[in-house]
């Protein structure tokens, strides 16, 4: 069966959650035996994947930032569908929801994994939030299949849509990192373990770089906050700030797990999405985690998580825990936590089965 993964930047991942996902998904599926076709966004040409299992198809970009993701999407099914005519469509978010109507005549079948209610992000104005709420309501009723990663999108879903949608929340892997690996990061950003916390994502709103920085300095901590991330506004106004360390993105997985791991605690500020990868990253480092308190970081964490809404909360979170003489206790019991939900729940082989159970059923 021929499968295109549409949405994402393309592989190997340099950006975010979805193409984390869009890689691992790819190789699972390739490993099993299906002909895998990932639409990559052109720049990512220079960049080998570590193994060359799939087929990579890239797509040159307009240079008006607003069009790149809607023109990527919708190009790639539109090549899809009429250019490799592949039997099967997972498209990732919803920009290309625009183009479902060409494998809906062409009798290919659409799989859609719609993400996190990307209309609710701080950076889209009122024409790019009705867009997305436009195309959201399009790629839901003209998909085949709606896949929710977290079960507070599945429940979204059935409550606004009246349509159903198979819960299958993303992977992750057990953190493994070389001596060397930890030896690399601490020399270089002159850490020790467990004198620091770590924040990773993107400097965008919705993932409250600001709400985490003001907090941390209010709770007059004397270990440091490290940044890793793009290096935006948050780097612009805080920059120089004492112990607050901005890296700029890690790609060395060895490198990024070796430093979650030997942190105090990870600090997760993101607000919007379904389940998100970071997350589960740093679940599988066996860390504590201080969460920004929505549904979605509450399904994964549970009560294990400690959560705010607002920096406030942050500063009262870490003083706190600083000052808890029970943390190794707690650590543990949360470690134990963590083995049960990465074994029975957020794990890469059950994640890539749940996917061929479905892609079963649309060709039986």
């Amino acid at each position: 069966m021929k499968i295109a993964i549409i949405g994402s930047r393309g592989i190997p991942a340099r950006y975010g959650g979805f193409e984390i996902f869009a890689e691992r998904l790819a190789r699972g599926l390739a490993d099993r035996g299906f002909e895998i076709y990932v639409y990559c966004k052109k720049e990512l040409k220079k960049q080998n994947c570590e193994k060359e299992i799939v087929n990579r198809i890239f797509v040159p970009l307009p240079k008006i930032m607003s069009l790149k993701k809607l023109w990527l999407s919708n190009y790639s099914i539109l090549h899809a569908s009429l250019i490799e005519k592949v039997d099967t469509i997972l498209l990732l978010g919803v920009s290309g929801a625009l183009s479902l109507f060409i494998p809906q005549l062409t009798g290919i079948k659409t799989v859609l994994n719609p993400d996190g209610l990307e209309w609710k992000r701080a950076k889209w104005g009122r024409v790019g939030r009705s867009l997305l709420k436009f195309l959201e309501i399009i790629g839901i009723k003209f998909s085949n299949f709606i896949v929710a990663d977290s079960m507070a999108i599945r429940e979204y879903i059935r409550d606004r849509y009246k349509k159903d949608a198979v819960y299958i929340p993303y992977g992750t892997d057990i953190p493994s990192f070389r001596r060397e690996d930890w030896e690399a990061v601490k020399k270089r950003y002159s850490l020790s373990p467990g004198e620091y916390y770590t924040v990773v994502g993107r400097d965008v709103p919705e993932n409250n770089f600001s709400l985490i920085i003001n907090g941390f300095l209010k709770s007059g901590s004397n270990k440091k906050l490290v940044v890793v991330s793009d290096l935006g506004d948050s780097y612009k106004k805080y920059r120089g700030k004492e112990k607050i360390m901005f890296t700029g993105p890690i790609y060395e997985r060895g490198k990024l797990f070796a430093l979650r791991t030997n942190a105090f605690a990870h600090i997760h500020g993101h607000s919007v999405g379904g389940t998100n990868p970071s997350l589960l990253e740093a679940i599988a480092s066996g860390n504590l985690i201080f969460a920004y308190d929505v549904p979605f970081n509450k399904e994964v964490l549970g009560e294990y998580g400690l959560y705010f809404s607002d920096k406030e909360q942050l500063t009262s979170i870490i003083t706190k825990t600083e000052n808890d003489r029970g943390r190794a206790q707690m650590l543990k019991r949360v470690r134990k936590y963590y083995s049960k939900i990465l074994k029975e729940r957020y794990n890469w082989k059950q994640v890539i089965s749940s996917y061929i159970k479905i892609l079963d059923s649309v060709f039986p």
